[in-house]
Order: structure tokens, then sequence, then C-alpha cells
């Protein structure tokens, strides 16, 4: 089946599907058998478009249709949103450049929060557009730098807001913060704030990375091209999982936090379906081996 074919498919299934009732046209009047659903006019009416002109979409005839017009068929038709995907990939070859629902990026299925802590052998995470941690596994909780005899914790729900302004992310965790972390984070930041206009959540990162006198610099003079990091490895420091009789490691980052060792992660990341903007996060970690110098 070709694109057309497939496009008009969808449609006309859509329109039938639909009771002119339930979206406030009249009740069809006089005799005879009707079909059932939306006619090409009663949607052309809904679009405020001629019939003529959404009879030439769903024949799949309108040449490269405009994004503000396919949402608002997807609207009218009460597409769900692996439907509107399809409209899209069906009229213009692609899919939507962004969620119908703008709170699609943040949240999850609850399916999603069983099988991230189900994880046990990798650090585990999905956050959302806005770098919230939506869910998490125990390896992950672990992760973070904390006084030797205090409880494993996540230091702060927003990830971003750890990474580019927590003082001991910037001195203690991440390695060679500066160059390795600011950077790129930076450029994710600004590239979010931009596709997702009125989040608060980013709004407020916005705002006080760009005040931070550290991160504000950076923030501010970022010219970087950057959307994610799946496939980056980057240098940190991770709990120390030596022999127990073992206290301190060599490469110990100070006293006041508990063992960890200096190693590479690399980020594979992965979209919750469900979840467009949202990231699922496995952590691998290798110990160092001497390839490249500390710079902190």
């Amino acid at each position: 089946m070709d694109n057309r074919a497939a496009l008009r498919q969808l449609l006309q299934w859509k329109r039938k599907e639909l009771d002119p009732v339930a979206v406030g046209l009249r009740p069809p009047t006089g005799r005879g058998r009707r079909a059932t659903g939306l006619s090409q006019a009663q949607v052309a009416q809904l679009l405020y478009v001629s019939e003529r002109t959404y009879a030439q979409l769903e024949r799949g005839e309108m040449p490269s249709p405009a994004a503000e017009f396919l949402d608002r068929v997807a609207e009218v038709l009460r597409l769900k949103e692996r439907e509107r995907i399809a409209l899209y990939v069906y009229s213009l070859g692609h899919e939507p450049p962004h969620p119908q629902d703008p709170l699609a990026g943040e949240n999850i299925p609850a399916a999603w929060q069983r099988a991230v802590r189900q994880v046990v052998s990798q650090p585990c995470y999905v956050n959302d557009v806005a770098w919230n941690v939506l869910a998490c596994n125990d390896a992950f909780v672990r992760m973070f730098p904390r006084a030797p005899d205090a409880a494993a914790a996540i230091p702060e729900r927003n990830l971003m807001r750890y990474m580019l302004l927590d003082e001991a992310a910037r001195e203690h965790h991440l390695v060679n913060w500066k160059s390795e972390w600011a950077v790129p984070l930076t450029a994710q930041l600004r590239n979010a704030v931009a596709q997702h206009p009125g989040n608060t959540d980013l709004e407020e990162l916005d705002r006080d990375i760009s005040a931070d006198p550290v991160s504000g610099p950076i923030y501010r003079a970022n010219h970087v091209a950057y959307v994610h990091p799946n496939g980056d490895t980057r240098r940190m420091r991770y709990p120390w999982s030596g022999p127990p009789q073992e206290q301190d490691p060599p490469d110990r980052c100070c006293d006041r936090h508990a063992p960890s060792q200096l190693g590479d992660v690399t980020m594979c990341a992965a979209t919750p379906l469900g979840s467009p903007g949202a990231r699922f996060f496995i952590l691998l970690f290798e110990p160092a081996s001497g390839r490249r110098p500390e710079q902190m």
C-alpha cells in the first residue's frame, strides 16, 4: 500500500468513527439510509475550508500540507497520538515535530516505573523534557557522591540543575566538567527551551543557569548544536565496587565523600514511545585504565 492509499484509508476510517452530533453538528434529517460518521463536507465545515480542499488531502493529492493544517485535521477527527503520527508520515513522509499533548513528555506509563526498577546490573533512569527524574533504579540512586555514613539518595530531582549548578557535581562527580559536561549540557538546555516554549521547569532552568556565575557564561556563550547524548562517553566518578576490606580506592575524590573510582560512563538513550520528549538512559561504567588524564 502506498502512502496515498494509506492516508485515504486512515482518514475515511476516522470520519466513519465520529457521530456528527458528538462534534457539534446537527443530526441528519429527512428520509433514506445515511452513511455512518462524517462526510467530507462536514469535515471541511469543521476545518473552515472548502470541501474540495479537504478532499484533496484525503486523496493524498495535497502537496506538502502545512503542519498547522494537519494538526487541525487531527483535532477535528480526534486522532490519537499514534494516528496523528501516521497522518504526518503518510502526508509529509516524516513524524510531527512536536507531540500533540504538551504534557506528553512529562510523564510515563506505570509499566515503565516497574521496568526501570527491575534493572539491577546497570544504573538506569527516565527523565522528562525538563530533566526531572520520573523513574530510576537503585543503582542510579547509589551513583551520586555522599558522605561516608549517609544513605544513598538523589541530591536533586532535576538532573540538569544538579549537573550544572551543584558544587558536588562540578567539583567531584563529573570529571572534566567544563569541557566534557558543561558545553554539551548547556547546548541541550538551549535546544529544549526553544523546543518546549511555556514549560515552566525549563524557563526556571534557563533563568537560574543563565544567572549562575560558573555555568552562566558557558550557557550564554554556547553556540554548539547538540540535542542528545546517546552514545557519548564522558569521565566521571562512580561508587567504589572493590573488595570490602579495601576501604579507600587509590583515586578517591576526597575525605568528605564515600569511596569512589575514576572511570568513563557511556550513555545509551532511548525514547518511551508513549512519552515523546522523555528519555530512558542506561549508563555503562568502565573503570579508568589510564587512557586519559584527569583535568579537573
